[in-house]
């Protein structure tokens, strides 16, 4: 009984406390986000790049005076991919910090970690990057979305796959809960096209050599993926090496950072994107962001990873402006839900208080041979 009335009274403490930092943000025209995202380790070259996307967004914001005239401060952590330290930075970021939202992380097992705390201190989680089904089933108020999640990419490689006559593919996926689930999807949408799949588990310790092989081993005509691109591109490059060549393709997540990692060897993959292309300057939301690196990360080239940030920042802000001049978690969370569908200027979000789709914008590109993107 001790213990519990010690551990009350510290979350009432840690409570107090985030108030009275969100109190004084307001007090000297501040309005704090946090955000948790991999800006080391294996995929901190895809968080980097849509990590400034979105700084490029509020510093254009806060350069014409702020939302309510209140500047957008992001206290950043970084989580390295690792879904422990994302949550860890999640508590810590609304707890001590105080901040009124959570925004922007990347890939699916930080995204979902991050999910679970923030709803269970009662703060929005505000576009973390991942397709993982967790970030909208089952409903949760908490969690806004904003890219399409992986279903939809999926539906969309197997239409190719379909298209160009294949009826066997292998699924690559990481050997976690959530790499089931989207087994589990992924096996529903195959069979309504007719197709066979496989599934090639990627699990812990094992060799991009002995991946390869059951890929080799699946016989298939055509192989894509969930999880994360550190992973699948060694196995694809260790696969071409032995000689198994099957139609490569991938979902979106670090496809600029894979198709680097991929060199020569990327050359016909096929990627899913859910954003637009970043180099097609006739998207208003694309010639945009080309205008905000320009004005705020000179030298920084356009990415699909710098675009979504871009965009994912895009609907923290319209949401922050309907919360009014006195924002709380609870306000930004009712605002949200009450945007409706917005264009975000080439890409339409849809959000309500049942449903917190976020977008369903699912395009495909080619690694052409010096490693840039075509359509």
């Amino acid at each position: 009984m001790e213990t519990q009335v010690t551990g009350w009274k510290h979350v009432a403490a840690l409570a107090a406390l985030a108030i009275a930092e969100a109190v004084a943000a307001a007090d000297d025209g501040r309005v704090l986000v946090g955000q948790t995202v991999a800006l080391s380790g294996s995929i901190a070259e895809h968080g980097n790049a849509a990590a400034t996307g979105a700084r490029v967004l509020f510093e254009s914001v806060n350069a014409a005076g702020g939302v309510h005239g209140r500047r957008i401060v992001v206290v950043v952590e970084d989580d390295a991919g690792d879904a422990k330290r994302a949550a860890e930075n999640t508590r810590r970021l609304i707890e001590r910090e105080g901040v009124i939202a959570m925004f922007g992380g990347v890939e699916g097992g930080p995204c979902v970690a991050s999910l679970r705390e923030a709803a269970a201190l009662g703060a929005p989680l505000v576009a973390c990057m991942a397709g993982a089904p967790e970030m909208r089933e089952p409903f949760n108020a908490w969690s806004f979305p904003v890219r399409a999640p992986h279903l939809e990419e999926f539906a969309k490689l197997l239409d190719v796959a379909k298209t160009y006559g294949y009826g066997r593919v292998a699924f690559f996926h990481a050997d976690s809960d959530t790499g089931r689930r989207h087994l589990a999807n992924v096996q529903k949408l195959a069979a309504a096209r007719s197709i066979e799949v496989v599934p090639v588990v990627a699990r812990s310790g094992a060799t991009p050599e002995s991946l390869a092989q059951a890929i080799g081993a699946a016989k298939v005509d055509a192989v894509f993926n969930h999880g994360s691109y550190a992973v699948y591109a060694p196995a694809i490059k260790a696969a071409k090496a032995a000689g198994i060549r099957p139609t490569f393709m991938a979902v979106n997540s670090g496809a600029a950072q894979m198709a680097a990692l991929l060199g020569a060897d990327g050359k016909g993959l096929i990627f899913t994107q859910v954003v637009p292309f970043p180099w097609s300057v006739a998207v208003p939301v694309v010639k945009e962001y080309q205008q905000a690196l320009a004005r705020h990360a000179a030298g920084v080239a356009p990415s699909f990873s710098g675009l979504e940030g871009y965009l994912s920042a895009k609907v923290l802000v319209a949401g922050l402006r309907a919360a009014g001049r006195d924002p709380t978690r609870e306000r930004l969370q009712k605002a949200l839900e009450s945007l409706g569908s917005m264009d975000l200027g080439g890409m339409t979000v849809r959000y309500s208080p049942t449903t917190h789709a976020g977008s369903t914008f699912v395009d495909t590109v080619i690694v052409a041979s010096d490693g840039r993107f075509s359509r």
